[in-house]
C-alpha cells in the first residue's frame, strides 16, 4: 500500500487534490490531506512581498490580494513536519498555481531540508512551467493527475521505477531529467469517487494550531459546498490556463461531463453530512445545454433543495437555459464574465469572440428574469488605452440594474496564449489613473451617470488624487448591498425567524433607494471645484 500525502497552500477548498486522496483511497492506498493555511483577502498595502502573478482583486474601498502567501509562523512549518513524520508518506505532493509558487518553493524546501520524503509538484503552473519547476523537485505532473497517482502507487508497491509514465517529468540520480509525453484525457468521469471530506484524512493548520477533519471557523467551508460538473471549457481565452490545456492536449475534446446520476450522488452524500449548504458550481460554463440544465434543476430542487450559484458566458446565455435557472427555487446568483468589450482587448488581445451587442443581450436575459447577477471584468492590461477603459464603463452603464460587478487585474502566467502574443507590452496607464477608472466602474452600479458627469470625473485632477472620494460612496452602496445579500442566504440556511427578515430586507432596499435619490447626489461630483480651491489655498500657506 502506498503512502501519499497532498499539502494544499492557502487554499482549504483544495478541490482537485480532494479527488487525488478519494482516487488513491478507492484503489486501496493511503492518502491525506494538509490545508497548510487558509484562504485569506489581503488589503494590498499590507502586503509585504509581493510578486508578479498574485491574483489581484479589486474591491470598492481598493486593491486586495487573494488567497495571499501570508507567512507562516515557525510553530505551524513544525506543526506540518511533524504530521509528514506521523504520516511517513512515500510521497509528498503539493499542488501549485503561479500565484502560490514562493510558498511552494518555500515548502518544499522546508520539507527537503528536514525530511528525506520526495516532493511531487502539479496544478496548473508546473504543467505550464515544468522547465523552471523541476528546479525545486525531484518529480512533477503535467495535466490531470488521478492516473498518474494510480501509476506511482502501483510502481511504488512493486519497488519499480517511475522514470516512464506519462505525465510524469522525474529527476535521475545523475540529474538529468526525463519528460514524459501526456496521456489522453480521461474521458469518464463518472469512474472517479467523489472528492474525499472524511475527517480521518484531512488536516487543517492555521493560527498556530492543528486540527483534524474540522476546518477553522472562520472558513466557508463550513457553510459552502463547492462541486465541479464537468472539467474543461468550450473557449481558450488567452489569459486562461484552458487556453494552454488546448494545445497541450491539441484535437481532444476538452469539455468532459460527469452524468446528473453521478452528481446528484455526490451532492446527497454530502447533505448527509453537512445538513444545510450553498452549493458553489464551479464548472466554467455551466449553461451550455438546455435538457441537462433543466433536469439538473428539477431534480437538485427535488432531490437536495439547497441554494446554488452558478457561471454563465455572453456567448452561452441563451433564454431558453436561462429560464430554467431562474424557474428554480433554489437558484441564488449567477455570474457573467465580460471580462472586456473594445474590440483592441476582448478580440486583439484575449481572443474572447464576443460583442458588446452579445453582453447587452445576455444582460437583458438575465434581468427579464429578475436575476441576481455578478459581472467579471478584467483591467490593467497591455496596451489597454483610455479609449478601451472608456467603453468598459459604457458598457457598465448601459447594463440594466441591479448588478455587481467583479474586478480582477490581469495576471500574466508563463507559457500562456496570451504571454507568447503580448509581446512585452507594457500597461500605458498609471496606476493612479487605473484607480479612478475602478471607482467609476463600481460607482455605475448603482448611480445613473450621464455622459457629462462621467466627463467631469475623468477630467478632474482631483478625483484621481484623492481617490478616497469616491471610495468612500461606493463602499457605503456595497455595505448595503452586502447585508441584504447576507440576509437572503441565512435566511434561506438558517430558517431565521421571517417576518423580521423580510422587514430588515424592506428597510435596506429602502435605504438603498434613498441613497440614490437624496438631494444632490448625482451632483456629488460637482464637489470637484471646492476641492480644488481649496488645494490651491493650501499650497499657497506652503
Amino acid at each position: 500500500m502506498a503512502r501519499f500525502v497532498f499539502i494544499s497552500l492557502y487554499d482549504e477548498y483544495a478541490l482537485g487534490m480532494r479527488s487525488l486522496v478519494a482516487t488513491l483511497k478507492k484503489a486501496g492506498h493511503f492518502a491525506a490531506l494538509i490545508c497548510f493555511k487558509s484562504y485569506n483577502q489581503t488589503p494590498l498595502p499590507l502586503v509585504k512581498e509581493y510578486y508578479e502573478g498574485m491574483h489581484i482583486q479589486v474591491h470598492p474601498s481598493g486593491d486586495y490580494v487573494n488567497a495571499h502567501s501570508y507567512p507562516a509562523t515557525s510553530l505551524e512549518d513544525d506543526l506540518l513536519l511533524n504530521r509528514l513524520r506521523i504520516l511517513k508518506p512515500d510521497m509528498v505532493g503539493i499542488g501549485l498555481t503561479f500565484s502560490q509558487q514562493v510558498a511552494g518553493q518555500r515548502i518544499t524546501a522546508l520539507i527537503r531540508k528536514n525530511l528525506a520524503f520526495p516532493v511531487i509538484w502539479g496544478g496548473s503552473h508546473p504543467t505550464s512551467d515544468p522547465e523552471l519547476c523541476m528546479e525545486y523537485v525531484d518529480f512533477l505532473c503535467r495535466g490531470e493527475a488521478e492516473d498518474v497517482l494510480l501509476d506511482m502507487a502501483g510502481r511504488l508497491d512493486q519497488g519499480q521505477s517511475l522514470s516512464d509514465i506519462p505525465n510524469l517529468w522525474t529527476r535521475q540520480p545523475d540529474g538529468t531529467i526525463v519528460k514524459n509525453p501526456v496521456r489522453p484525457l480521461r474521458k469518464d468521469l463518472d469512474s472517479l469517487p467523489f472528492a474525499d471530506y472524511s475527517r480521518e484524512s484531512i488536516f487543517f493548520i492555521d493560527q498556530n494550531e492543528l486540527r483534524t477533519g474540522v476546518p477553522f471557523p472562520q472558513t466557508r467551508l463550513n457553510d459552502c459546498y463547492m462541486i465541479l460538473m464537468a472539467r474543461g471549457c468550450p473557449f481558450a481565452c488567452s489569459y486562461c490556463y484552458e487556453s494552454y490545456l488546448k494545445d497541450l492536449y491539441k484535437g481532444q475534446k476538452t469539455v468532459r461531463e460527469r452524468s446528473l446520476d453521478h452528481v446528484l450522488q455526490e451532492l446527497k452524500q454530502i447533505k448527509e453530512q453537512m445538513g444545510h449548504f450553498y452549493l458553489e458550481i464551479v464548472d466554467d460554463v455551466f449553461t451550455l445545454n438546455e435538457s441537462r440544465v433543466a433536469e439538473f434543476c428539477r431534480r437538485y430542487h427535488e432531490e437536495i433543495n439547497e441554494p446554488f450559484w452558478c457561471h454563465t458566458h455572453p456567448r452561452c446565455c441563451q433564454e431558453n437555459v436561462i429560464r430554467h435557472i431562474a424557474a428554480s427555487p433554489n437558484f441564488g446568483y449567477i455570474i457573467m464574465g465580460i471580462e472586456a468589450v473594445s474590440r483592441n482587448i476582448c478580440q486583439n488581445v484575449f481572443h474572447r469572440e464576443q460583442t458588446p451587442e452579445m453582453i447587452l443581450k445576455a444582460a437583458g436575459i438575465l434581468n427579464k428574469y429578475r436575476m441576481q447577477v455578478n459581472y467579471d471584468l478584467i483591467t490593467n492590461i497591455p496596451g489597454e488605452t483610455e479609449q478601451d477603459l472608456r467603453e468598459n464603463l459604457d458598457i457598465l452603464r448601459a447594463l440594466p440594474k441591479p448588478f455587481r460587478i467583479r474586478i480582477s487585474k490581469l495576471a500574466i502566467f508563463p507559457n500562456y496564449r496570451i504571454e507568447t502574443e503580448s509581446g512585452g507590452k507594457a500597461q500605458q496607464i498609471s496606476d493612479a489613473r487605473y484607480g479612478l477608472w475602478h471607482s467609476l466602474f463600481f460607482l455605475a452600479q448603482d448611480v445613473d451617470l450621464t455622459d457629462k458627469q462621467v466627463d467631469v470625473l475623468l477630467e478632474s485632477p482631483c478625483f484621481e488624487d484623492y481617490p478616497e472620494i469616491l471610495q468612500k460612496i461606493n463602499t457605503l452602496f456595497e455595505n448595503r448591498w452586502e447585508e441584504l445579500t447576507t440576509l437572503k442566504v441565512n435566511n434561506r440556511l438558517l430558517s431565521v425567524d421571517r417576518d423580521a427578515a423580510l422587514k430588515r430586507e424592506e428597510d435596506l432596499k429602502e435605504e438603498m433607494a434613498r441613497l440614490k435619490g437624496r438631494k444632490g447626489f448625482k451632483e456629488f461630483i460637482w464637489l470637484h471645484d471646492k476641492a480644488e480651491n481649496a488645494k490651491k489655498r493650501i499650497i499657497k500657506l506652503f
